[in-house]
This record gives structure tokens, C-alpha cells and sequence, in this order.
């Protein structure tokens, strides 16, 4: 139920976006540990709820896994909640595309010295080319709707 985009609940209409918001979510269960639905309370709300950019960690030393050494910031994981809280907002129209994520952690693992050798360029376009093909010419709309599907 936390993955499911919240345009989504209210008009039961697929968009391009509604996957970006279910990842957004495993983003952020990548970053906290935690179930995207715990205890009634959804992970991206509690997310968003305690982020404060100018404090130490966003402010979400409560939030984060347990795992994450918590003395330094590793590198990129500003960057990577960020990204999370791009996918997750309320309205489709404000989350990236898939390119866009693709694109942005390919710069996020550069950025972290973990993927210093990838050709960046190569695989965002693959990614784009992909989804191109993501649909039938007949069902590439901007909406798709359960019952027309």
C-alpha cells in the first residue's frame, strides 16, 4: 500500500510518474531500514514530516538505518534522500521521469567513488531508449486507465 502513488488512489489512473513514486518509497526504505507502511504511518510522510536540509543529517538521525554510520555523512546520501523526496511528491507532475532518476544516481555513485568507470551517458540513453518502447503505440498516453488496459 506505501508504494502506490496517491494520484493513483484518487482517480485510479496510471501515469508515466506512478512507478517513480513507488521507487522513490524503495529509495527510502534503502536509507532508513524501514517498512513503507509501519505502525499506520507511511515512510514518505514521516520522511518529509522530519527533513530539515540545514541540519546535521536533514535532521533525520531517528529516521535512518541503523547501519549507516552515522559519524560522517556517506557521500551522495543527501543526494539520494533528495532524489527520494523528488519521487515521492503528491503530484505526478512534480516527480522526475525514470530517465531523470536514472540519470541522477549515475551522478550520485560518481559522486560517492562507486561507480567511477561507468559511462553515464550510455546507460541513461539505453534507459531512455527503453521506455520509449514501454507501451504499444495504441497505449501510449500520458494516462492509462485500469479499465482501459
Amino acid at each position: 500500500m506505501g508504494y502506490i502513488d496517491p494520484e493513483y488512489q484518487k482517480t485510479l489512473l496510471l501515469t508515466k510518474k506512478s512507478d517513480v513514486y513507488g521507487f522513490g518509497v524503495v529509495l527510502l526504505e534503502l536509507v532508513s531500514g524501514r517498512k513503507p507502511l509501519e505502525r499506520g504511518k507511511y515512510l514518505a510522510a514521516e520522511v518529509s514530516s522530519s527533513l530539515d536540509r540545514k541540519k546535521d543529517l536533514y535532521n533525520l538521525h531517528e529516521l535512518l538505518d541503523p547501519s549507516i554510520r552515522l559519524d560522517t555523512m556517506p557521500k551522495g546520501l543527501d543526494k539520494m534522500v533528495d532524489l527520494a523526496m523528488k519521487c515521492v511528491q503528491e503530484k505526478g507532475r512534480d516527480r522526475p521521469t525514470m530517465g531523470e532518476v536514472v540519470k541522477e544516481i549515475e551522478n550520485i555513485l560518481q559522486l560517492a567513488g562507486l561507480n567511477p568507470d561507468a559511462e553515464a551517458e550510455s546507460t541513461s540513453a539505453s534507459f531512455e531508449d527503453a521506455s520509449q518502447d514501454e507501451f504499444p503505440p495504441s497505449l501510449k498516453e500520458e494516462e492509462l486507465s485500469l479499465s482501459g488496459v
